[in-house]
């Protein structure tokens, strides 16, 4: 391993970016963050002499040198170059081309992860534009660039470029070429090369993202190497242990370990990190911040009897919930400010995790934040009510803010009860409609809030899959004549989301329908809602009636999502839409289960096969069935079609059709009866009493 310069290793060697190699993602957006670092970092060094920036490990094949490491730092430099190059001029542009030896067979740098790659990037170094719109504009460039990852990340890397120059004087074409250096490993044969590629890149018996980046941390850590080298064994213990582990595999340690660097890497760096990159990663962060991380980790880990245990589990990285760990950063910034009001944690712990619930938060806006806050003097809730800071207020704001407010200024008891609140399953963090109802001249009354909050609690007693209440809340509502209820005329109530709009519309109007429930057992509130269907007739100025004292109809609906057709009226469906049957068909029906006496062993069957729901009514080995349809379109009537079974009688229907008073109409035999239950019972008492003969 040796130190060589940019100019020698393009002067020797023939780089390849081999296809084997992951894409360059430098230059994309979100890992924006990394390359301005980088940028930055190279010009501080470069200002102060020489610039090393870690290492190169290639294998050589023919007259190649395949890169094993170091692609994502050496195609920035190559790129860095070129856009420098071409800004200073085209001397200097043509120097370096031919430097690059770009027309020749073997150029000094290649890249073969795609073949699109491969000859755009031969493109782009042979030009002199640096501007994105300008690149995609060029007669070369092919559509299919436009979706290749490396491609659009080169075009990105060349617009921050852009962007930071002027913060970087330093970076200079020749200044570069000079005195930036590698740490060069060039492993003498294919065979060695690709085992070490092996080792260090494979996706299966591989290193840690946290096994690479160690020996370079402790590189760092000078004397207190044999110190931190300890540190780490530790760490690893801590998560090795299979009280905090249970019965996760011993691979999911690695995992934990990669999370803990992470997450002390975007703390220092305030920008995200999907993956360590051990190499660019190492110049970021230091060993000692890892150490403070796990520091504070251990403070956590030990508060209110592992309460926040949980939260440290998600490092096991099989959690579904938190993926950003945005509760445990929160946490931990609080430990590393040296926090020592073991409540005031709660109130962190709280405040994010119910950001977590609403899924509020944007990372890098987060990790700005709480940077803010350690470095501050202030308690956590003083520092999240500076409403004037811009930082502060893109995290905490609105209903969130609202609620801190309150917590500071009415103490513990507020606080268990907003908390207890927003943790349950329906509100799912957002009590903005608890908090607006429970407001006295437009100020919160706590003593409101857990009376209404207990009046809910009372009615919205189910799981989410039963649409969190019951029917009887349902049937009930309808009876207050809300303004909007249900819901645009199709929703009863069945999702949090829709229970939410459903209250947002009718704000007043339910608040006063919970306040029928003061003080109320469950079997008090059972006579309550009954009393309330039960005075509520079916009468034209009732609207819903029929869905207070049909108990069939929001039972069939098991969303609560009806329809209106303009042919068959209001229709109850499954889900959203499907297998729609017409409400007077259910009605209907619900009539005839208790009147099966005077059916005459008719028996009656609704048939939703066809998108419309045809009430089949019909006896076994009875050549005579009738199909009942509700038709809004033809005046809230029903049409009734009469049918044969028995095909050996056909010839001697139609007569005994038209004696039943059916007349053929669109080739089929139809009559039409009012809605009117009574009447349509007596028609089929008489239908089915009528002797049948095929003599």
């Amino acid at each position: 391993m040796r130190k060589i310069n940019i100019n020698e290793l393009i002067a020797d060697y023939n780089f390849v970016v081999p296809e084997i190699q992951r894409e360059y993602v430098w230059g994309a957006k979100k890992n924006k963050q990394v390359l301005v670092q980088f940028l930055h970092d190279l010009n501080e060094k470069l200002s102060k002499g020489n610039a090393n920036i870690g290492f190169l490990y290639s294998y050589q094949s023919g007259k190649e040198h395949y890169l094993i490491d170091g692609q994502q730092r050496y195609t920035t430099i190559i790129l860095l170059l070129y856009y420098l190059s071409a800004k200073e001029g085209e001397e200097e542009l043509a120097s370096l081309q031919k430097k690059l030896r770009l027309d020749e067979i073997l150029s000094a740098f290649s890249y073969r992860v795609r073949s699109y790659t491969e000859s755009f990037l031969h493109n782009l170094l042979v030009q002199d534009v640096v501007a994105s719109n300008d690149i995609r504009d060029q007669v070369w460039f092919k559509g299919e660039y436009a979706n290749d990852t490396t491609i659009d990340s080169i075009i990105g890397a060349l617009d921050i470029f852009e962007e930071v120059m002027d913060t970087c004087p330093h970076l200079k074409v020749n200044s570069i070429l000079e005195h930036v250096y590698f740490w060069y490993f060039d492993v003498a044969l294919t065979s060695q090369g690709e085992e070490l590629y092996i080792t260090m890149n494979s996706r299966g018996e591989k290193l840690s993202d946290s096994e690479q980046i160690k020996p370079r941390l402790l590189q760092k850590a000078g004397d207190k190497k044999h110190y931190y080298g300890k540190a780490w064994d530790n760490w690893e213990e801590f998560f090795y242990a299979t009280e905090i582990r249970g019965k996760r595999s011993i691979a999911t340690i690695d995992t934990a370990m990669n999370n803990l660097v992470r997450i002390a890497l975007e703390l220092k760096t305030k920008g995200k990190h999907d993956h360590i990159e051990p190499v660019e990663d190492s110049e970021l962060l230091t060993i000692q911040d890892i150490e403070k991380c796990f520091d504070a980790l251990m403070v956590i880990y030990k508060l209110y009897d592992g309460k926040y245990i949980p939260e440290i589990k998600r490092l096991y990285g099989d959690s579904t919930v938190d993926g950003n760990f945005y509760t445990l950063k929160g946490l931990l910034i609080e430990a590393m400010k040296g926090v020592k009001d073991n409540y005031e944690f709660e109130q962190v712990y709280q405040t994010i995790i119910n950001h977590v619930r609403r899924n509020k938060l944007n990372h890098i806006a987060y990790l700005e934040f709480l940077s803010e806050y350690r470095k501050s003097c202030l308690s956590w809730y003083d520092f999240t009510m500076q409403g004037d800071n811009e930082v502060v207020s893109k995290i905490i704001n609105g209903h969130e803010l609202e609620k801190i407010n309150i917590c500071q200024r009415l103490g513990r008891e507020a606080e268990v009860a907003i908390w207890t609140e927003q943790a349950r399953p329906f509100w799912n963090g957002d009590i903005k409609q608890l908090i607006d109802w429970a407001k006295i001249g437009g100020s919160f009354d706590l003593s409101e809030f857990k009376r209404i909050s207990n009046n809910f609690n009372l009615l919205f007693d189910k799981k989410e899959d039963e649409g969190w209440t019951s029917d009887n809340v349902r049937q009930a509502l309808i009876t207050r004549k809300l303004k909007d209820y249900p819901l645009n005329g199709l929703y009863f109530g069945y999702s949090s989301s829709k229970w939410k709009e459903i209250m947002k519309a009718n704000s007043q109007g339910f608040l006063d329908f919970l306040n029928q429930f003061n003080d109320v057992d469950k079997a008090h509130r059972d006579e309550i809602l009954e009393e309330m269907k039960e005075g509520y007739p079916e009468t034209p100025e009732n609207r819903w009636a029929e869905f207070v004292h049909y108990d069939c109809l929001l039972a069939y609906c098991n969303t609560k999502h009806v329809q209106n057709y303009r042919v068959y009226g209001i229709e109850c469906v499954k889900n959203s839409y499907k297998q729609p049957v017409s409400v007077k068909n259910m009605e209907l029906e619900d009539f005839l289960s208790h009147h099966t006496a005077d059916l005459g062993g008719f028996t009656y069957w609704m048939d939703t096969r066809e998108w419309r729901s045809v009430l089949w009514v019909y006896k076994d080995y009875y050549p005579v069935r009738f199909y009942f349809e509700y038709r809004k379109d033809n005046g809230g009537t029903f049409e009734v079609e009469v049918a044969m079974y028995d095909n050996s009688v056909n010839e001697k229907f139609e007569d005994y059709a038209k004696q039943l008073g059916f007349k053929l109409t669109d080739n089929r035999f139809l009559c039409i009866l009012p809605n009117n239950h009574e009447e349509i019972l007596h028609k089929i008492i008489e239908w089915t009493s009528i002797p049948y003969s095929n003599d």
